[in-house]
């Protein structure tokens, strides 16, 4: 292997393997909430609701994994949000029932060490971009009303 060809090798794989690195950051969202840990799920929720989802399992990790004999990691607990008129758009073909494996959606409220109360999510704007013509304006419907629902966040 000639040297220049090594060194596009070798330049081509870093540059995917920081690419790849990045793209965690920015398919999923963390924000800082202004509210602290109760406030900020019940917010969740109540704006969820007001949204027409529902919200039918809030899963709390602490207590699921220290009940388990594992080690505490503070407070974490994943909302599932699911709109049925947006879910029912989404599974009507049976080649779009894939991205079921997305459903419902998470939106996580956890406390780091520092006492702060943080928000994650997927970024579904992001998402609805590269999932193409079947499902993308569905997913780019729900970032919008995901963005509502987390506004408070801004």
């Amino acid at each position: 292997m000639s040297a220049l060809k090594l060194f596009a090798f070798v330049f081509g794989g870093s540059m995917l393997l920081l690419v790849g690195c990045s793209m965690g950051s920015l398919m999923i969202r963390e924000q800082e909430s202004p509210l602290d840990f109760e406030a900020t799920v019940a917010r969740i929720t109540e704006n969820a609701r007001r949204q027409g989802w529902e919200v039918p399992r809030a899963f709390d990790f602490r207590t699921a994994l220290v009940k388990r004999g594992q080690p505490d990691p503070g407070r974490i607990t994943v909302l599932k949000l699911c709109s049925p008129e947006f879910a029912s758009r989404m599974f009507a073909r049976d080649t779009s029932k894939f991205v079921s494996v997305m459903a419902p959606c998470s939106v996580s409220v956890y406390e780091r060490s520092d006492g702060r109360t943080y928000v994650s999510s997927m970024n579904m704007k992001l998402i609805s971009k590269l999932m193409g013509r079947e499902v993308g304006p569905v997913l780019s419907d729900i970032a919008e009303e995901d963005e509502q629902i987390l506004a408070f966040l801004e």
